[in-house]
């Protein structure tokens, strides 16, 4: 998973490593040779595995050509947050180190804008509101949004039912503290990763309100069907993932179109679990993506007089 998104920084090893072999005369003999040519084999894969990201613009419906940040996914994939960016850390949503939340605000902050939830993955049993989602986040906060993500009670130490309930408390509080960030509240949106999805649609389930849109990638939704209407849902999934297969995520999606406005599923060509870990090409084209979702949805929404930026509407 990590190669699939970070081929550029294996190509420089690789590269870097040969470049070294030939200097100090390690490729004059027939095992020398043979390393040679198995690196350039290696090579052509890497450059496959990068024909393959490019391929996700087309699967996302993302214009084209695509605005990407070339130099932080050349030169600085590991995601660091932008100089734009404000991160307030550990805000509590309620009692125990697990209900912590962090805000992200653009530094200018703008007002009245979308304002989007992420729960992490883990399985239910791991997992931290600072490991994925992160280029997601920076994206989506340069562009204007105000963005949390929050932790939530573990397994085997409390039941499913505990971490619905902290979904829930956390929306909450995104709800009662939205404006203070610059966010309307009006047009919250969850953004789901692996086991964070599922809990993202059953809070909805559950008899959460007021949510304009959800998006889940490379989500776990075991037998997760509509119990109440649903919002727009956006469904990303990578094509190679091997923890949840994409067949299941296709069904997925079947199953809560007859109870949601819209439910779209988008295979990523190439992509794996946990495809948003660093600032890639694959991770770009879904942030793009994903601003369009929620850009298109805000738009249709009432809206206060607040200045907003344009590209989030």
């Amino acid at each position: 998973m990590v190669t699939n998104e970070l081929p550029f920084l294996g190509s420089y090893l690789l590269i870097a490593s040969t470049a070294g072999a030939v200097a100090q005369g390690q490729l004059d003999s027939v095992g020398g040779v043979i390393a040679g040519v198995l690196a350039l084999v290696v090579l052509l894969g890497l450059l496959v595995i990068v024909r393959r990201a490019l391929r996700a613009d087309a699967a996302l419906h993302n214009p084209t050509p695509a605005r990407r940040p070339w130099r932080r996914i050349l030169l600085a994939p590991l995601p660091a947050f932008r100089h734009d960016v404000v991160r307030l850390r550990n805000l509590s949503y309620g009692e125990g180190r697990r209900r912590r939340l962090d805000v992200y605000h653009r530094r200018d902050r703008p007002t009245g804008v979308p304002v989007v939830l992420h729960l992490h993955g883990g399985g239910f049993h791991s997992g931290n509101k600072s490991r994925e989602a992160r280029p997601l986040i920076g994206h989506l906060v340069s562009r204007g949004a105000v963005c949390v993500s929050a932790d939530y009670r573990l397994r085997p130490q409390v039941r499913y039912e505990d971490q619905l309930a902290d979904a829930r408390a956390a929306v909450e509080w995104v709800r009662s503290h939205a404006r203070d960030y610059g966010g309307d509240e009006s047009r919250m949106f969850l953004v789901g990763s692996s086991a964070g999805a599922y809990l993202s649609v059953d809070a909805v389930n559950a008899g959460t309100t007021g949510i304009a849109g959800i998006v889940c990638r490379y989500g776990y939704y075991g037998g997760l069907t509509p119990e109440r209407p649903q919002p727009p849902i956006l469904v990303i999934h990578g094509e190679n993932d091997l923890l949840v297969p994409p067949s299941h995520a296709r069904e997925f999606a079947d199953r809560m179109r007859p109870g949601a406005g819209t439910a779209v599923y988008v295979e990523l060509p190439g992509g794996h679990h946990d495809f948003d870990l660093y600032e890639s090409v694959r991770s770009n084209a879904v942030s793009i993506a994903v601003e369009r979702f929620i850009a298109s949805i805000a738009s249709q929404l009432p809206t206060s007089s607040a200045r907003r930026p344009p590209s989030l509407v």
